[in-house]
């Protein structure tokens, strides 16, 4: 096998994403001998500030990120807010940033999918708009959905829908772009703790390009996931909660904001604000919506 020298290994990381073993440098040019000078290398690439050990276990390390650009935050138009529309009317008491969030926590045969869904129909001619989704029902009844709403659709749509179960976050690559997923799910053995990770990949890729494009292009994701009746908050916990702009939890008839980050007005906090509603059967069109101010609403 050829020599390696540190040029070479430093180049290696350099071009390196993510974490990765130490053993795993130029892999295929290092020889089961050359162990001891690798790690040395190694070593010296740490006190570089080139690399950094992770801790997850021996001889994992991560390439330090160079330092970016700073962010104009002074060239921001703070009044301009991501050009959603969505069900209920909801823009009346929410704003909604772009780069944000917005999570929809919804019990079995809630309305979670029908919600969003119908709010892709609505931004259509918006924003440009993507529906990533498991399509857990088969395409033929995403169809039915989108065919029993009062919305007419053209052919061809003007969105795009994507099938994926898992790391949602790797379609998002547009700037002012609505991503709607649906939905977040987990594994059956129940690792709830994998789903707030989830979202916090899909917030970085969100505001990954921000310094490039201006913060007034960031998009915005609304992210399905699945709750108990008995709770308003998504399986995964709080940590589901901190990262979202606004936070609806919807169970059967019943739809209600648990938190919302930001108010359309600033006198009026739109917390515990819920509403009832009846749904046809493919539940993309909610029927007779009423304000509800029992069990907390407001």
């Amino acid at each position: 096998m050829p020599e390696f020298t540190m040029e070479m290994v430093r180049e290696w990381w350099r071009n390196t994403t993510g974490e990765s073993h130490y053993n795993k440098t130029l892999a295929g040019l290092i020889s089961k001998g050359s162990d001891a000078k690798l790690r040395e290398y190694i070593r010296r690439l740490c006190l570089e500030g080139v690399i950094e050990p992770v801790g997850k276990r021996d001889g994992m390390y991560r390439l330090i990120q160079e330092m970016p650009e700073p962010v104009d935050w002074q060239g921001v138009d703070e009044y301009r807010d991501f050009p959603i529309v969505l069900p209920f009317e909801l823009r009346k008491y929410v704003w909604i940033d772009p780069g944000s969030s917005i999570m929809v926590a919804g019990s079995k045969d809630s309305g979670k999918s029908g919600f969003i869904l119908r709010t892709v129909a609505m931004n259509m001619y918006n924003v440009n708009t993507v529906l990533i989704s498991n399509i857990e029902g088969g395409i033929s009844q995403i169809k039915r959905r989108f065919n029993a709403m009062d919305i007419d659709i053209p052919t061809p749509a003007p969105f795009k829908i994507y099938h994926a179960v898992d790391n949602f976050h790797d379609f998002i690559k547009e700037p002012n772009t609505l991503y709607a997923v649906d939905y977040i799910d987990v594994p059956d053995t129940g690792e709830y703790f994998m789903i707030a990770p989830a979202i916090a990949k899909i917030q970085t890729k969100l505001r990954a390009k921000l310094s490039e494009e201006v913060v007034n292009h960031g998009s915005v994701a609304l992210i399905g996931l699945q709750k108990s009746k008995r709770s308003d908050i998504a399986f995964g916990g709080e940590q589901t909660l901190k990262k979202a702009s606004l936070y609806l939890a919807m169970d059967k008839g019943r739809i209600k904001i648990v938190s919302a980050k930001v108010h359309a007005d600033p006198k009026i906090n739109p917390t515990n604000m819920a509403w009832t509603f009846q749904y046809d059967d493919e539940g993309t069109k909610f029927i007779n919506p009423l304000r509800d101010y029992g069990d907390n609403g407001r």
